[in-house]
């Protein structure tokens, strides 16, 4: 689950309450989560992304989604995803190649 130190403000964010329900729905749901949510579940950053396309669908602009942009953000370094996404792009794609 997200790292509240990563969060800072945002999770006073409608759209990370949003975000944080749907991610508790996800983990209690029988069904095999699909290939995108085990992805990014794996990044430690679901509920943050969650958060940032929630607001970016609801108001169409990214400018207006700042706190999530920048609670993303430092969920994302937090997990050290910088270093891991060359190596992960490298394999996914090198097994699609095959």
């Amino acid at each position: 689950m997200a790292d509240k130190q990563s969060t800072g403000d945002v999770g006073q964010s409608k759209y990370y309450q949003e975000a944080l329900q749907e991610y508790k729905d996800l983990m209690q749901d029988d069904e095999e989560p699909d290939t995108w949510d085990v992805r990014i579940n794996k990044t430690g950053c679901y509920i943050e992304n969650m958060a940032l396309q929630l607001c970016r669908a609801e108001t169409g602009d990214w400018r207006q989604c700042m706190l999530e942009m920048n609670a993303f953000r430092k969920c994302w370094e937090l997990h050290g995803n910088r270093e891991r996404v060359h190596t992960v792009d490298k394999e996914e794609f090198s097994k699609q190649s095959k």
